[in-house]
């Protein structure tokens, strides 16, 4: 079959015009270039070059193999430097995805769990408020309305899940928002820009969270608030127990280490506030308890958030040899038994404040 180092070779004696100099360019013997050609030829069934006064001439046929290989090696390359770069785009660093499965999830997270994160994200009216990460607009479309007094500016990298946002929020009839892209670390608004600043799972997929506060506090007005929403995915423990759905939990909190987040960053939020120089820093923990006295709970967190975070990631933890297979698949089935006849499931989420003075 065609390979490559053909596609290679008629290009590179295309640029020298000769099968020696090609060689020296491909740090090849001219025996084994010779050999390569024929190898060619013989699988094409017809010659790429001809010899005219000891100079090599492209056939028709090698004409048309020399332009559309050219184009091949091209795409080649832009396909490599885009793999390469891939670690480089933080879009690619968000573990979840950008399906519509995962706007889904997000969507049916903020609605299960709204009041016990939500009851209490009040602004007074008037206030102008930045929502950092605002992804699809899960969160958005339960702040926003709750706050009708308030404007707010809500912004994340990705265009595509700002154009889902930006369409569920006219859906809805909510227009207190303006959506924008942005990147958290290098916001486009000047110093003391924002009355409050909302963060709800974004800092978990950082390499760089503590550096996001920072840009945060330089946005926000004195005397301001910021609020900081988080999960920790070592809160989590079940009945049934099960060492296999740990290992599953644990296979997330691995990969997401790997492209340089943290799922168990709720814990964090105290010290990193602090240390960005947020004053009156308070955290409260707000448990999800579920058992079969909770049927909605049941279907709306355990299975359809955070059973489908897990199940979500499985191809690409397998890619990355984080867990087996077998391993993988069995530790989902248990935590499927959590969600059944006398089971019970609990996670905590951690809600932080801190003033700018």
């Amino acid at each position: 079959m065609i390979e490559t180092r053909h596609l290679k070779l008629v290009d590179t004696v295309a640029q020298v015009g000769s099968l020696s100099k090609a060689a020296d360019k491909l740090f090849l013997t001219q025996s084994a270039l010779s050999h390569q050609l024929k190898e060619l030829e013989t699988y094409l069934g017809t010659p790429v070059f001809y010899r005219i006064h000891n100079q090599l001439h492209f056939t028709p046929a090698g004409k048309e193999f020399r332009d559309s290989g050219k184009q091949i090696l091209e795409q080649l390359a832009q396909l490599e430097q885009r793999v390469q770069h891939m670690d480089q785009d933080p879009l690619k660093k968000y573990i979840h995805g950008y399906s519509q499965e995962e706007t889904k999830r997000l969507n049916d997270q903020a609605t299960t769990i709204s009041e016990l994160l939500h009851w209490d994200s009040l602004w007074e009216d008037g206030s102008i408020i930045l929502e950092a990460g605002c992804g699809v607009g899960a969160q958005t479309r339960i702040i926003g309305p709750n706050n009708p007094g308030c404007q707010f500016t809500a912004v994340d990298l990705s265009e595509k899940s700002l154009e889902k946002a930006s369409k569920t929020l006219l859906d809805l009839g909510v227009d207190n928002v303006e959506f924008r892209q942005a990147d958290v670390l290098k916001l486009p608004y000047e110093d003391e820009s924002f009355d409050h600043i909302f963060v709800c799972f974004l800092l978990e997929h950082l390499a760089e969270p503590q550096k996001a506060l920072d840009e945060l506090k330089r946005v926000l007005k004195k005397p301001g608030t910021i609020t900081v929403i988080e999960g920790d995915h070592g809160s989590a423990y079940f009945h049934p127990y099960s060492e296999t759905a740990h290992k599953a939990i644990q296979a997330q909190v691995l990969l997401q280490k790997q492209n340089g987040g943290n799922a168990n960053i709720g814990r964090q939020l105290y010290p990193m506030l602090a240390q960005a120089g947020f004053s009156h820093v308070s955290v409260s923990p707000r448990q999800v308890y579920v058992d079969d006295s909770k049927p909605k709970m049941v279907e709306g967190f355990i299975k359809n958030t955070f059973i489908a975070m897990i199940r979500g990631v499985a191809d690409e933890v397998l890619s990355q040899n984080i867990i087996s297979k077998e391993d993988m698949e069995n530790g989902i089935r248990d935590l499927y038994r959590t969600a059944q006849g006398g089971g019970s499931f609990c996670y905590t989420f951690f809600k932080a404040t801190g003033l700018r003075e």
